[in-house]
């Protein structure tokens, strides 16, 4: 705030916070071809998630196939599986069956916020991912208000969304039966109960939240892209020790070293 402060610099130190805000693709199970978890698995296959976050959101994210962020430390990466074209081909052909010799590509829409442009960039990537001779993605940007009108009124096949989770990774409001921002109308009795299970165990939810993350990937009523993170920036080579977190930008202050010109 100094009136002869540097307001921008070339070069700095970036001290990353993670965030339990999770970027995710919504899918509408209502519709014919989506309401066939193949498919669904199959377009989660698609989406290469780590070149996404890296070119598409500037890094600001950590990649996740699971609705829990990385950063915590019950995330189980034995659960996800690796980003593999040839994967994602075999799979997408297995859930379209045997393909006819005239066969009209099956299109999908992606609808997603036009005031967000990096959400936006982050859409066209993964419609890029997902276009093959069998698979038409187009994406539809359009504004704030049109786009919730219409996630509540069904009018979609697929969407980039982004929603903020709490402390227990609770995900009932997008996968459980009437959840309040369950879109694709999804519906599993068996999920319902993985759901509850999760939030009502009163010992180690280590058991319960991996039976409950299986059974999602599994069904993939929606697909966790990536977890937001924030950045506190500071001059190169001044502060050492940085450890934020999204709400306490000078955690562990005393543990900073300050290195001040003479």
């Amino acid at each position: 705030t100094g009136s002869n402060s540097t307001g921008v610099s070339g070069a700095g130190d970036y001290a990353e916070a993670a965030t339990p805000v999770m970027q995710f693709l919504g899918m509408n199970t209502r519709r014919e071809a989506l309401s066939d978890p193949a498919l669904r698995r199959a377009l989660s296959a698609g989406i290469d998630r780590e070149t996404l976050v890296s070119s598409c959101l500037l890094g600001q994210g950590t990649a996740a196939q699971l609705p829990a962020s990385p950063a915590y430390a019950g995330y189980d990466t034995a659960l996800e599986t690796p980003y593999d074209t040839a994967a994602y081909n075999r799979l997408l052909n297995a859930a379209l069956g045997e393909q006819a010799e005239d066969e009209t590509p099956l299109t999908l829409t992606l609808l997603v916020n036009e005031e967000s442009s990096f959400k936006v960039s982050a859409a066209q990537e993964i419609a890029m991912y997902l276009n093959t001779a069998r698979l038409t993605v187009t994406v539809e940007a359009v504004p704030w208000d049109t786009f919730l009108t219409r996630l509540e009124s069904g009018d979609f096949d697929l969407y980039y969304g982004e929603c903020r989770l709490t402390a227990d990774w609770d995900v009932s409001a997008l996968a459980k039966t009437g959840g309040a921002l369950n879109y694709g109308g999804y519906t599993n009795e068996t999920t319902d109960a993985l759901l509850s299970a999760a939030l009502g165990s009163t010992g180690p939810r280590t058991e319960a939240l991996t039976a409950l993350w299986r059974d999602l990937l599994d069904n993939a009523p929606f697909l966790p892209v990536c977890f937001k993170s924030s950045s506190v920036l500071a001059t190169e080579g001044v502060v050492e020790g940085l450890a934020p977190t999204e709400t306490d930008t000078f955690r562990h202050l005393s543990a900073w070293r300050i290195h001040l010109s003479d």
